[in-house]
Parts: structure tokens; sequence; C-alpha cells
């Protein structure tokens, strides 16, 4: 922001003379900060609101806040340090009609600068939430470039044999699996809705067609033919009642 008021000058700038005239222009920058840290708090809110759900008409939205928010502030600091505010008898129609015409002229213009640099940056550092990537889950091992992302309904489950994991899955009405180097304990956080069904077996609730047999000797049949993993008796109870029965 500092850059831009120094050299781009989009607040008729050009014109404004001052001992202190970079000193001021930075308080453009700091002003512009603090008001968008206000504004990533409220949109944490927000993001927790909505149950952590935020795609791109939240983006939007929260961009078009953050303009609006930040134009009155950013107007008035102009108009006290540039415009020589206290010096001139504004009335409150004249103040809302040179406010209007600045929002127009200068924060606009200033904020479409900006957007780009908004757009890289959240990009870069966060994720872009979307109704595909939520149905997404993403594995990863502890050797590099040991990564897979699958939608969640094609997980089956997950078996543990000493320092690795299986991950089933299914691909084109086939069954397949990923070997990596992790715990199941690990892969269970990056996975949660996953339950446990043995002490080395995570399975996908949603894939299963029917428990069979007793806490004794139970075990866990998918919708494909032949595919059964164990159920312990410790998880029995809580498999059954995941699965409504």
């Amino acid at each position: 922001m500092t850059f831009i008021m120094i050299f781009l000058q989009p607040f008729d700038t050009n014109r404004f003379e001052s001992n202190h005239k970079y000193l001021i222009f930075s308080g453009f920058g700091l002003l512009f900060l603090l008001l968008y840290l206000i504004c990533v708090r409220m949109e944490n809110l927000w993001y927790n609101y909505k149950n952590k759900k935020w795609r791109i008409k939240s983006e939007i939205v929260s961009f078009i806040t953050f303009v609006l928010i930040s134009s009155i502030p950013i107007h008035f600091y102009n108009q006290v340090f540039l415009n020589d505010f206290f010096d001139y008898k504004y009335h409150g129609y004249e103040y809302l009609k040179h406010g209007l015409w600045f929002f127009r002229n200068s924060i606009i213009p200033v904020m479409l600068i900006l957007l780009p640099f908004y757009v890289y940056f959240r990009n870069k550092f966060g994720e872009l939430i979307t109704s595909e990537t939520l149905s997404e889950v993403v594995f990863c091992g502890i050797n590099k470039g040991e990564k897979i992302i699958l939608q969640k309904e094609k997980v089956l489950f997950i078996k543990a044999s000493e320092n690795y994991v299986e991950i089933y899955h299914t691909k084109n009405n086939t069954i397949q699996h990923k070997t990596f180097r992790n715990t199941l304990s690990v892969i269970g956080k990056q996975a949660p809705f996953l339950h446990k069904s043995h002490r080395s077996y995570l399975v996908n609730i949603s894939t299963i067609k029917a428990v069979k047999g007793n806490s004794q000797n139970a075990k866990i049949a998918f919708h494909l033919d032949g595919l059964e993993v164990p159920l312990s008796k410790s998880y029995y109870k809580t498999v059954k009642l995941a699965l409504g029965i």
C-alpha cells in the first residue's frame, strides 16, 4: 500500500507537500494492514459459523466487505493528513459527497490494483474449498512423494502392518491399494470420517454392506463381493451403531 501511495499516487498525492510526506504515506500502509487484520478476524468467525465451509462466493463476499470496511477509515485518514480536514469547515453533505467521489475514483482503482496480489497470496498460503474438494481426502506417507488424493466415497478401508499402511479404494469398479510408510493413528487423523474396526483396520462406514457374525467372530462385508475385513469385539458396538443397525 505504501509503495502504491508513493509511486502511483492514487489520491492526488502528487500535489501533496510536507516535510513528513513519506511518513504520512506509510501511515496508509499501516492503516491498510490494521484493517486487513480486522477483516481476517471477522472472516475467521464467519468461516467457523459456516461450519468451516468456504467457497468461491465466500471469497468474493470477503473481498467486497474488506473494500467497504477499509474505504471509510482510509478516506478519513486522507482528509485529515492530506486535505487539511480540520482547517476546512466541512458540512455533512459535502463530506459524504466527497467520500463517494473518493470511493469511486480512488478506493476502487487501488483495490483493483491490489486484487491480483490479494488473490495470489490467498491461493499461495491458503486453500480454496469447493464442492469437489469437500468430498476429497488427502493421504500422505512419511517418505517424500507418498501422497494420494481420493474421493471419500471411493475409500474402502485401511490396513496397518508394522510401519506401513495399505489404503484400499475403488477405481472403475475394481479394488486397488496404495502402500505408504506411516502409522494407522496418523492416517486416521488425515481421514477422521473413517472408523476403527480393529487395531489394524480403519473402515469407511458408507461402503459397508453388512456385518457378519456375532461380536466374537464378526466380519465386515463390503458391497464388492468377497471383500471382508475383521471386526473386533472392542469396536463391534460402535461400528454397528454408526451403521444404524
